[in-house]
């Protein structure tokens, strides 16, 4: 049982008066599970509660001066503890007035159990009797009148929402009955197909019929006729229900036409389901207390410990949901702290990194110029002005010219260009080479030459400076 519905149990015996739990939660099922359905269904049975002596105790004590002061002795608390324990309690004789179902059904379904018990007397009296129905049953096959109507609709190509049960009557009663629905039997025949299209094109009436009730549709034929009970002219509903004693009863009549509103049929067969609920309920507590009388009487000091348990159990789930509160926000926490120390140590890895970097183009810088320094010192010295071949050389941000010897190596020209200041560069650190415009020449793979191999004629040349990867 769900927290909800024994919030709505306890409210209904509160607010009725009812002390019985399992009648309650009778009410609250056949009102589907609404608590204004429910109590509308038991003043519809019951009346209203009678509350009468606690409405004059409430008075009695509101007409006492506040201020008038009064000493009890232990006879006067005893009695005033009695009478306010008789009220919350009333006698089993008044519960049962307010509450007791009517005495002829009673007695008509004691009779019928009596007459079914006597029937059933004996070993061998109900041996033969269900080896007689045994093989009644292999001789006799039911006719299934549902299936012919449904193969009906499949022939004149009907399709419909309409929730049609296969089977026979008696068979449909018995299922209606322990779905605790009515059963409703459409009669058809092959006049009435604008009155069947113009039924299950009614919404409200398709619902409203599936909902709450077994409906099966039978074609009017002579073996229909002989199950039926009641004869009516197609097209025309029946509704029936079984009784205590299981008899069928016949509820209504409905015959259509062409003009029926269905509409208003939907309002109808909605009443009639109502009816059915409070005549179920009522038919019900007479078996439950013909059946099982010492439970029928309910517990009429139990209500406060019952109401006790429901506080400890809605104290529970409220614990429960505070320590469920608790863990998520401690999750929460842990998470979003994580993702703190997660963010924060990318962070520091990132800093690490460029710091790292940093350093590295620091020691780079520190081994180039070094190595500039060093190769700057072993450059032979730069002959006079008239002496060797001058050479103009343009880098990306400068230009810049001086003198070599003929017969020094093509290599120490670059090694003079290495050596000159960063600024110079797009990138110090790439590789160059030096190209001779006219005629185009590169001396990357002449380093090892003489530079009067590859300038013969020449005392003054420009030479561009290159930078790759």
């Amino acid at each position: 049982m769900q927290p909800f519905q024994e919030k709505d149990i306890l409210d209904f015996m509160a607010l009725t008066g009812c002390q019985d739990e399992q009648k309650a939660y009778e009410y609250i099922q056949m009102g589907d599970n609404n608590l204004e359905n429910a109590l509308q269904l038991y003043l519809d049975l019951e009346g209203q509660p009678n509350l009468s002596q606690q409405s004059s105790y409430q008075s009695q004590n509101s007409s006492q001066p506040q201020n008038q002061q009064k000493i009890y002795n232990q006879q006067d608390i005893k009695d005033v503890n009695t009478m306010i324990f008789n009220q919350n309690n009333p006698p089993p004789d008044l519960i049962r007035q307010r509450s007791a179902p009517d005495t002829n059904l009673i007695e008509r379904y004691k009779k019928y159990q009596e007459e079914k018990r006597a029937n059933d007397d004996g070993i061998l009296k109900k041996s033969l009797k269900y080896g007689w129905k045994a093989l009644t049953s292999i001789f006799q096959l039911k006719q299934n009148h549902g299936i012919e109507f449904q193969t009906y609709l499949q022939q004149q190509q009907i399709q419909t929402i309409v929730n049609f049960q296969m089977g026979n009557f008696i068979d449909n009663l018995q299922k209606a009955h322990q779905e605790s629905k009515p059963l409703l039997i459409y009669l058809h025949n092959q006049q009435s197909l604008l009155s069947l299209q113009k039924m299950i094109n009614s919404k409200n009436f398709v619902q409203i019929v599936n909902k709450h009730y077994r409906i099966v549709g039978f074609l009017q034929s002579p073996q229909v006729d002989d199950q039926l009970p009641v004869k009516p002219e197609p097209p025309s509903f029946l509704i029936y229900r079984l009784d205590l004693t299981e008899q069928p009863v016949l509820m209504d009549t409905i015959n259509l036409t062409l003009d029926s509103n269905f509409e208003e049929l939907a309002v109808q067969l909605k009443i009639l389901n109502g009816q059915f609920n409070k005549q179920f309920i009522l038919e019900e507590q007479v078996k439950r207390e013909v059946d099982t009388p010492s439970q029928y009487l309910p517990n009429y000091y139990g209500q406060q410990q019952q109401q006790k348990q429901f506080e400890r159990r809605q104290q529970d789930i409220k614990q429960r949901e505070r320590e469920q509160l608790i863990q998520q926000q401690q999750e929460a926490y842990r998470s979003a702290e994580q993702q703190v120390l997660e963010k924060k140590r990318i962070k520091q890895e990132l800093q690490q990194q460029e710091e790292n970097k940093l350093l590295e183009q620091q020691q780079l810088n520190e081994i180039r110029l070094l190595q500039k320094a060093t190769i700057l010192s072993n450059l032979p010295d730069e002959p006079n002005d008239e002496e060797g071949i001058e050479i103009l050389f343009r880098f990306p941000y400068a230009t810049k010219s001086r003198r070599f010897h003929f017969n020094e190596k093509i290599s120490s020209i670059f090694e003079y260009v290495i050596c000159q200041e960063d600024d110079c560069f797009n990138d110090p650190n790439q590789k160059i080479d030096l190209i001779q415009n006219f005629p185009r020449l590169s001396l990357q793979d002449k380093q090892d030459q003489i530079i009067s191999d590859i300038f013969t004629d020449s005392n003054k040349i420009q030479l561009i400076v290159e930078e790759y990867e």
